[in-house]
């Protein structure tokens, strides 16, 4: 009785406004999708190219900012490559060829701070590159979708798939699904399969977007109320 004229579908425009097209990463991780190359794409890139369907990343061009063979399996290693660089792709290589990873969207700041996001996901391919990846939601809220911590590689969660670089074995990666990522259809609660929770990793390598001079880079900041 109070407002005249039709009532709208979307009040103040909030549907043309807010959507998942305008911002992807306000939404869970889509798995049944997938990206299409970008021309930018080196052989390696493309590979992993799909998995980044409804992300900042999809159609952006991506640069390789860590490579743990290269740059050293450490934790300083790791943040001086990517800190302050947005949102990264980690991609884990396992002894015996298994391709596996997360997208963060928050990417890392090393500020000791656990980094929330609704859209971060895990990854594997089971069958090599022949076929498309298996992407894992997170669940239980974006909380803790990452914890950055300076002196810790990747972690996914509390327990998800983390790479502590730990002392005498950085190259050794843990995984336990439920609490913070979606366990497989079949309820396979660890990313590596039948490997078990705890493998060793051959290849670690991270990838972030490329942005041109003076552009707005997300995320390269601390997050209020984030800190532990």
């Amino acid at each position: 009785g109070f407002f005249f004229g039709q009532k709208e579908d979307s009040p103040m425009g909030l549907k043309r406004g807010f959507n998942q097209e305008r911002f992807p990463e306000q939404y869970p991780a889509v798995i049944d999708q997938f990206a299409d190359p970008v021309e930018s794409d080196t052989k390696d890139m493309a590979l992993l190219r799909p998995l980044l369907k409804n992300t900042n990343l999809e159609t952006r061009a991506l640069k390789l900012t860590y490579d743990a063979n290269k740059h050293g399996w450490n934790a300083d290693a790791f943040h001086k490559r990517v800190d302050r660089l947005g949102g990264g792709l980690v991609v884990c290589t396992t002894e015996d060829g298994l391709v596996c990873g997360g997208y963060n969207p928050k990417g890392w700041v090393g500020y000791g701070e656990a980094r929330g996001s609704i859209a971060a996901f895990l990854f594997v391919y089971k069958r090599g590159f022949s076929e498309l990846p298996s992407k894992l939601r997170k669940v239980g809220g974006p909380s803790l979708a990452q914890q950055d911590l300076p002196e810790s590689g990747p972690s996914f969660g509390a327990d998800s798939l983390v790479i502590p670089f730990a002392q005498g074995s950085p190259k050794v990666a843990r995984s336990k699904l439920g609490s913070y990522f979606e366990r497989f259809p079949d309820g396979t609660s660890t990313l590596f399969g039948r490997r078990g929770g705890s493998i060793v990793l051959k290849d670690l390598k991270v990838y972030h977007g490329v942005y041109e001079e003076g552009e707005f880079i997300p995320f390269t900041d601390a997050e209020p109320f984030a800190l532990y």
